[in-house]
């Protein structure tokens, strides 16, 4: 009892400790959704601090970073590879304040305004949970008041 049997992934993780009574490592545990993170740079959402610099790195590699703001601005297009949601098989167009939650726009360099595309819905989207404006977050492609965001998120969650 008390040995870790899982390391904490994120700092809004919590490492999970053996209790002696099962053989199983206890349900994982993190710190409370909307927990500023890496340095104000995020939110944790579900344990892990999604922002948009990692989300880059991911899709496009180390010489990637997040692009300048007026990129995200296409995502007021609603076609089909810019938009924030799509319902009945139509594109909905982000709207201005949104725009930060629909496609992600990255910089590696070569291409400004650089964007991935899949017919996955979410491949290349900006992650649910990720920092759009200061005290805002991602939540169901909307920049939405982080508080807002998780007034009712309770499941799992610690501290």
């Amino acid at each position: 009892a008390g040995t870790e049997c899982r390391a904490a992934e994120s700092e809004c993780d919590i490492p999970e400790n053996c209790t002696g009574q099962s053989a199983e490592c206890p349900t994982d545990r993190f710190h409370k959704n909307g927990l500023p993170c890496l340095y104000n740079h995020g939110y944790c959402y579900n344990g892990k601090c999604p922002i948009m610099f990692y989300q880059c790195y991911f899709l496009f590699g180390s010489n990637a970073t997040v692009a300048e703001d007026d990129c995200f601005n296409i995502n007021e297009r609603g076609d089909k590879y810019f938009y924030c949601r799509k319902e009945n098989e139509k594109y909905i167009a982000c709207a201005r304040k949104d725009v930060k939650c629909g496609r992600l726009f990255c910089d590696n360099k070569k291409f400004p305004c650089h964007y991935n595309y899949s017919e996955d819905l979410d491949f290349g989207m900006v992650d649910h949970g990720t920092k759009c404006a200061d005290g805002k977050v991602c939540s169901n492609r909307h920049c939405v008041d982080v508080n807002e965001a998780y007034k009712s998120t309770t499941v799992f969650s610690l501290i």
